[in-house]
């Protein structure tokens, strides 16, 4: 019998490569071919498997009141406790606009800015490498497990595509990248039609510098609602499955077109193997941060000792 899951663990390179290349001639771009120009997936990677997708803007932090009484817990924004979305964006631009010769009122390429130079923002990071997202995933607390997400971007963009339509009429809708712009511009200035937009948007900005393009960077820009992903998306239909030992018979069908994403965990006594394997095929810090800080991260990263890889070597 054919073995399907919603979430599987990986605890090797060549598992993770096999589950993705499984999963896209399950969900092809179409059903005649897959076209080989198209991104099919996008990925993230998360250290820690309890973090949710949500941007950074919206983050909560959880504050105990008592240590002695760990049930009395207090929930603040983490960012906009003392100032608004915008306030935040305000006083990016005014810090940065002597390094950036940007227009004040050009609030998306703002925004792009902001979220890669690490000011709070709606933006969330995916990429379309899905050895980068498994970089991420690995590279920072090793104590605790590990999640990629993976988006089949065409079948998403499918379901999010929708809501414009009570955004724009047909006859004013533009190309993706100045309806993007237009929506943030909304948003950040409180105008009410914003609330038409719902679910998170994804598109790919211009890349600004080196590590963005190194990255295969891609956004996914939130709307009205403040909800992580996997909340305002939680239905058992939009999850893809994998079959383990799939059979010579292929179909495409409502399931193809409808399911978008799915989860992968690393187990924390895996990152650092895993490292060393993404290390081999180029992936590292000195490839995903161009510089001279990335080159000192590659040294540090790769004479670190870690616990689980010495029970490994002995």
């Amino acid at each position: 019998m054919q073995q399907t899951q919603i979430k599987t663990e990986v605890s090797h390179l060549s598992d993770y490569l096999k589950i993705i290349e499984r999963l896209k001639e399950d969900y092809p771009t179409g059903p005649m071919l897959n076209n080989p120009t198209e991104t099919v997936f996008l990925y993230r990677g998360m250290a820690d498997e309890s973090y949710k997708l949500i941007p950074s803007v919206f983050r909560e932090q959880e504050n105990e009141l008592d240590p002695e009484e760990p049930d009395r817990v207090v929930k603040n924004k983490t960012y906009c406790a003392w100032a608004s979305e915008k306030k935040i964006l305000q006083s990016f631009i005014q810090e940065a606009s002597c390094y950036v010769s940007l227009p004040s009122n050009q609030l998306l390429q703002w925004a792009e800015y902001a979220q890669h130079y690490g000011a709070p923002t709606r933006f969330l990071d995916w990429t379309g490498n899905p050895l980068v997202a498994l970089y991420f995933a690995c590279k920072d607390k090793h104590d605790c497990n590990a999640v990629v997400w993976i988006l089949h971007a065409l079948n998403y963009q499918g379901l999010s595509a929708m809501q414009f339509l009570g955004y724009v009429s047909p006859l004013e809708y533009k190309d993706q990248k100045t309806l993007v712009a237009d929506i943030v511009a909304d948003i950040l200035n409180g105008e009410s039609r914003n609330s038409d937009i719902e679910y998170p948007i994804l598109y790919t900005p211009y890349y600004v510098d080196a590590r963005m393009s190194a990255q295969n960077s891609r956004f996914m820009v939130w709307g009205s609602k403040t909800e992580p992903f996997e909340d305002l998306l939680a239905k058992e239909e939009y999850h893809m499955s994998y079959i383990a030992e799939p059979t010579a018979d292929k179909c495409y069908g409502d399931k193809q077109e409808k399911e978008f994403w799915y989860r992968l965990t690393v187990p924390a006594s895996r990152k650092q193997s895993i490292l060393r394997e993404l290390d081999t095929v180029g992936i590292n810090e000195k490839t995903l941060f161009p510089g001279l800080d990335g080159i000192g991260r590659y040294i540090e990263k790769k004479y670190r000792l870690d616990y689980h890889e010495l029970l490994e070597c002995l």
